[in-house]
């Protein structure tokens, strides 16, 4: 629950937020980089396509900074840049990576389809990691609750705006839910060369439900509910919306295209 936990390093602290976001980073490279080689990529193909997802987690890292910037600035009716939002980070880098790889990717047995499946499929373990991250920091929080699963933030943004009060730990509870997300990707054979469909539905589905419980700002866009934590729908569950309606659409395109093997 503290965001500081590790020893100091130089006379400076590491957050363990920070150590959790590079630890999801780094496992995403490996399972992407390894699942690619398996499916026929050598190491130099896979060097590259590497070096342009590096660059794209950086430019996935400023879209976020400007998506929860125009909702928030939306909101206060001026400019109010600072946090950010992990779908608008996931368009952003999503964008990235495929215009990096039109145009600095030539091989030949270049597969978007296969890449993009593995791509997103390591996103899910990133983001795994990445919320227990918030969950170290103190961000990303629940409403209060007297529930057994509550959990009281000794620091952090969830100390600050409800001390010494337990709130939901949606932190944990996504973290669970993208690791299982994650496995499911990799062990049902229902879902081999759909993982793309399936992560923008489920994942939609998930975030959707998800912020009717979540307790930081959530920012407005369109309110039509308010409730005493948050007004609805927020920023993210309009975003979600948008996602299940895509992956249903190219779940559809999947399973009704003429002489379509989705099964390799």
């Amino acid at each position: 629950m503290y965001p500081f936990l590790l020893p100091e390093v130089f006379g400076y602290t590491i957050p363990l937020y920070d150590v959790m976001i590079v630890l999801g980073c780094f496992f995403m490279l490996l399972y992407v980089l390894n699942r690619l080689e398996k499916n026929g990529y050598n190491r130099a193909q896979t060097n590259r396509i590497g070096i342009l997802l590096v660059i794209s987690l950086f430019l996935a890292l400023a879209s976020s900074w400007v998506f929860d910037g125009i909702f928030h600035s939306i909101q206060a009716g001026e400019l109010d840049f600072g946090s950010i939002t992990f779908i608008g980070g996931l368009i952003g880098g999503v964008v990235a990576f495929v215009v990096l790889m039109k145009y600095f990717y030539k091989d030949d047995n270049k597969d978007m389809k296969t890449i993009m499946n593995a791509t997103l499929t390591g996103v899910v373990l990133a983001h795994a990691f990445g919320r227990i991250g918030c969950f170290f920091a103190g961000c990303c929080f629940g409403i209060p609750t007297e529930s057994f699963l509550g959990v009281i933030f000794p620091s952090g943004h969830a100390h600050d705006l409800y001390p010494d009060q337990a709130v939901y730990p949606t932190q944990l509870f996504e973290a669970f839910f993208l690791f299982l997300l994650f496995i499911a990707l990799n062990k049902v054979n229902t879902f081999k060369n759909i993982e793309v469909q399936i992560y923008l539905v489920s994942y939609g589905i998930w975030r959707f439900a998800i912020e009717f419980i979540r307790g930081d700002d959530r920012g407005e866009l369109f309110p039509l509910i308010t409730t005493e934590y948050n007004v609805f729908p927020t920023p993210s569950q309009f975003l979600s919306v948008l996602m299940v309606l895509l992956g249903g659409y190219l779940l559809y395109r999947t399973f009704h295209q003429p002489n379509n093997h989705v099964h390799q």
